[in-house]
């Protein structure tokens, strides 16, 4: 049956800043879904009942036996859990750690702890530890990653490579947003403006209507300060047999990039307005 975390993390508070934080800190990095009061723990949450949950709902409950801890009586209420777990189950449950003591005083504490299988600290860091108990709750992770690998990603450099990565992504999607407003691109085209000799283009044209043909400006994106205003251009109205139709023509070169289609209608008024209506949706901005 499936758990909600891979491992429960039982101490003394008197053991947390130095071992126990590194420790949960490191699995973490490695993976592993830890049961950790600081990590688990929530303002107004019961105590009793969020413990009571991390015991039964953790594949394995890592025991940190140090002096602090035998002199507690809340730890060893986990451990009791622990150990009624493991009689019902009938599997390994317990994950002993031993913290500054010998193998005399966890015998005298409690004989069956002595009895199991522990990983010492001496001379070890809580990244070593975290190492020695990824094998077990997580041999998954542990057996898929060389030892090299297991290491960086300890250390964070398996998380700053990772960041590069998607660094380097960033500025690869760079390239396929518009510079001004990142609208995406919508379309790539090689346009032929010479036959004869086989001259292309490739024009790229962005969702924001900012167009671009071989990094050459066709259209400016509506964000961009050099957007020509609607004062840019003339009007130009002609009747012709009884409809009338406006022209819009660049006085600037910037308006020399936005080609706006003339605007027909029964009236003259009508004709200008329709023209303006055109600039008003080229110029309007492109929102995600």
């Amino acid at each position: 049956m499936s758990k909600d975390w891979d491992v429960f993390i039982s101490h003394a508070s008197e053991d947390q800043e130095d071992f126990v934080r590194p420790l949960a800190l490191a699995l973490t990095q490695l993976g592993v879904k830890v049961w950790y009061s600081e990590f688990s723990l929530e303002v107004g949450s019961s105590l009793s009942r969020s413990i009571d949950q991390g015991l039964a709902g953790s594949g394995y409950g890592a025991v940190v036996i140090s002096p602090y801890f035998m002199q507690k009586k809340w730890p060893e209420r986990e451990l009791r859990g622990l150990v009624a777990r493991e009689i019902e189950e009938e599997q390994k449950v317990i994950l002993p750690i031993w913290l500054g003591v010998t193998k005399q005083e966890v015998l005298n504490f409690s004989p069956p702890l002595a009895d199991t299988m522990a990983i010492p600290t001496e001379g070890m860091s809580a990244e070593d530890v975290a190492l020695g108990l990824l094998k077990i709750v997580r041999p998954d992770i542990y057996h898929k990653h060389p030892r090299a690998e297991l290491e960086k990603m300890l250390n964070g450099e398996a998380l700053r490579d990772l960041q590069d990565e998607l660094e380097y992504v960033r500025d690869e999607l760079a390239q396929y947003q518009c510079p001004y407003c990142e609208a995406p691109l919508s379309s790539r085209n090689d346009v032929e403006i010479d036959s004869e000799i086989g001259v292309e283009v490739t024009v790229e044209t962005f969702a924001c209507g900012y167009t671009s043909g071989d990094g050459g400006l066709e259209r400016f994106c509506p964000s961009d300060p050099k957007f020509p205003k609607f004062e840019e251009f003339t009007l130009e109205v002609r009747e012709s047999g009884g409809q009338w139709r406006c022209y819009a023509r660049p006085k600037t070169k910037n308006a020399q990039h936005l080609s706006l289609l003339r605007g027909v209608a029964w009236s003259e008024q009508e004709a200008k307005d329709e023209v303006f209506r055109r600039y008003e949706k080229a110029a309007k901005k492109w929102r995600p």
